[in-house]
């Protein structure tokens, strides 16, 4: 199988891994007081339609790495999120949401110097993977695949107070 890809100046390099790459994951998921579903994926159940926007960008912040989008939900629902660009000099390529600034999403990955308003992207939403983001903005703790409430390893370890 392939693995990991990556681009160099002249074409790229693609990792080639065995049948042992399989020993290498681990059977049992570890306790975690987040969220282990990917967000709209499975284990999670939500839709990724209703969560996903096409949107045109309204405004370019090169210095902070950060796109305003004219429409759609307000920019802290794409806190955790990402984009793939549909159109412009960046065609293709997808980005994850690293912050939020105001109406601005602030992007992990350099902008493209040729970037203009009016370059279409489609977004999706993101999640935090916390309890409370999917009890309150979600509806679907039935669904949320973490311990949140488990007592941390420090129990064990704590001495008695007298």
């Amino acid at each position: 199988e392939i693995g990991a890809i990556s681009e160099e100046a002249a074409g790229f390099s693609a990792e080639l891994l065995s049948a042992k790459s399989q020993l290498e994951i681990d059977p049992v998921p570890r306790t975690s007081p987040t969220c282990r579903a990917q967000f709209c994926g499975p284990g999670c159940t939500l839709s990724a339609a209703r969560f996903t926007h096409e949107l045109r960008v309204a405004a370019v912040d090169f210095a902070a790495n950060a796109v305003s989008f004219a429409a759609g939900p307000a920019a802290e629902q794409f806190r955790d999120g990402g984009l793939r660009w549909i159109e412009g000099p960046q065609v293709g390529r997808a980005n994850l949401v690293v912050d939020i600034d105001g109406d601005f999403l602030v992007l992990e990955q350099a902008l493209d110097a040729t970037l203009a308003p009016g370059t279409l992207a489609r977004l999706r939403e993101g999640c935090d993977h916390t309890i409370a983001t999917c009890t309150s903005r979600f509806a679907n703790a039935v669904n949320f695949r973490g311990e949140p409430f488990l007592p941390g390893n420090d129990l064990l370890t704590r001495y008695p107070g007298a």
